[in-house]
C-alpha cells in the first residue's frame, strides 16, 4: 500500500525543517584576517599606503582587509565593504543586502 500524498509531504516538510534547524546551529564568526588573505589570490602582491588601504600595482582600488571584512576604497573615494564569516571550515561573504555567497 503507497502512502498517502499528504503523508509524504509531512515526512518532506519534517526533513526541511530539521536541515534548516541544522542550518541555524552552525556558529559563524567573523573570518579572521589571515582567513581572509589566504583565500584572496594575489593578496601577498598587495602594497600597503600611507591611507591604510593596499593596493595592486596597476590597480586604483584600494583594499582594506580586516578581522571579518574587506573594505575597497575606489577612485572617487566611495567604499563597499562586505562582511566574511567561517564556521572554521566554510568561508562565506555577505553583502550590503544581507545575501550570502559561499567563497
Amino acid at each position: 500500500m503507497l502512502p498517502s500524498r499528504s503523508l509524504l509531504i509531512g515526512v518532506i516538510v519534517t526533513l526541511a525543517s530539521s536541515h534548516i534547524a541544522l542550518a541555524e546551529n552552525v556558529q559563524f564568526r567573523n573570518a579572521r584576517e589571515n582567513e581572509i588573505r589566504q583565500l584572496l589570490k594575489g593578496a601577498s602582491d598587495l602594497q600597503r599606503a600611507p591611507n591604510g588601504y593596499e593596493y595592486r600595482k596597476g590597480n586604483p582600488n584600494g583594499y582594506k582587509i580586516s578581522n571579518g571584512q574587506i573594505c575597497v576604497l575606489f577612485p572617487n573615494k566611495q567604499t563597499d565593504c562586505i562582511t566574511i564569516k567561517t564556521d572554521g571550515k566554510v568561508l562565506q561573504m555577505i553583502d550590503n543586502l544581507g545575501n550570502r555567497i559561499r567563497l
